[in-house]
């Protein structure tokens, strides 16, 4: 990453910023609810957002958007929403950058384009990127720092990507999930949107995409209409991050990175600092664990190395540190992540 990149990735977007284009998520979130029988005044209410919003695609910020998902698990009542609406997302809704991304060459290609148009696409969840050969494992992240919309989010994005991947491959791509809870007992609405590629009780929220998903051929693809539609959105693009999202790639770079360091890099105070992530409902702590928690899993659970390996990886010289701290991260020890 160069130097320039990387301020622009530092730039922190207030959570209360209106630039996520109102269409197509809220106007299918009023779609998907009215259907299931509630009212789009009830629906928008308490959250900022009004009717000419959504109808003249207007902009809406995180806490906005957040609160409208807050609303409509509240007042629906349906456990399926969140398929609903991703389903709905990736089909006849299908509007914006997430359709021109269908010109891509391949997977590969698109998630390197998502990355940059993040923001606009999926505000509310962010991504934690492993590799494993040519495989890729996404942890699923809160974008916004803990916030109550995070799960309905992380399954409108699960629903959309199954969706999606059948519009752009013309099948349906073999993505494993893996969710930090109990197995539902709902399990039939899970495998009817996203397939039979489930684990439950897993530590950490994720999807793991194989060497063959990645390079699948897309059957829109078309290097011209891609490059003229990115140059498209580029335009009004959003740069930077949200406050979370910038800690935790700070961390993922260097894990030896404390608060203070990251206040002087964002040229804050370590007070101010403090009080935005009091404001996301976290702190510096929470979101260094949570990446370090990542790791731990990733290197002991999924390419089952060893300790030594594993704290090598980490940065971590002590054994015995590096013992305590896996049990404190995931509330397992090494040998419990990786099955022996």
């Amino acid at each position: 990453m160069s130097k320039r990149q990387l301020m622009m990735s530092n730039t922190m977007i207030a959570q209360d910023t209106r630039y996520i284009p109102a269409q197509p998520l809220c106007q299918v979130v009023v779609d998907i609810c009215r259907s299931l029988g509630v009212a789009e005044h009830k629906l928008l209410r308490g959250t900022g957002i009004f009717e000419a919003d959504i109808r003249d695609n207007g902009k809406v910020s995180v806490l906005q958007l957040a609160a409208l998902l807050v609303n409509a698990e509240k007042l629906s009542g349906a456990r399926e929403l969140g398929f609903l609406i991703g389903q709905a997302l990736a089909t006849s809704h299908n509007k914006g950058f997430l359709n021109a991304l269908g010109y891509s060459r391949d997977l590969n290609q698109a998630l390197r384009l998502l990355s940059a148009f993040i923001n606009q696409v999926c505000s509310l969840v962010s991504f934690g990127e492993y590799r494993q050969g040519s495989a890729r494992l996404f942890t699923f992240r809160d974008a916004a720092g803990h916030h109550k919309a995070f799960g309905i989010a992380s399954m409108i994005v699960c629903s959309a990507m199954v969706s999606i991947s059948k519009l752009w491959c013309g099948h349906r791509l073999p993505l494993t999930f893996h969710f930090p809870f109990s197995r539902p007992r709902h399990i039939a609405e899970f495998e009817m949107y996203l397939g039979r590629k489930l684990h439950f009780d897993s530590p950490c929220f994720s999807v793991t995409v194989s060497e063959n998903a990645l390079v699948e051929p897309f059957s829109r693809a078309d290097s011209f209409l891609l490059m003229a539609s990115v140059h498209h959105f580029a335009k009004t693009r959003k740069v930077g991050a949200l406050l979370p999202q910038i800690i935790r790639n700070m961390v993922t770079r260097n894990p030896q990175i404390a608060a203070l360091d990251v206040a002087q890099a964002l040229d804050i105070s370590p007070a101010t600092l403090k009080r935005k992530l009091k404001e996301c409902n976290t702190t510096f702590s929470a979101l260094n664990d949570e990446v370090r928690r990542e790791q731990a899993v990733f290197l002991l659970r999924i390419c089952r190395l060893t300790n030594e390996q594993s704290a090598l990886n980490m940065a971590i010289s002590d054994l015995t540190n590096f013992r305590r701290a896996v049990k404190r991260w995931t509330g397992r020890t090494p040998s419990e992540l990786r099955g022996h």
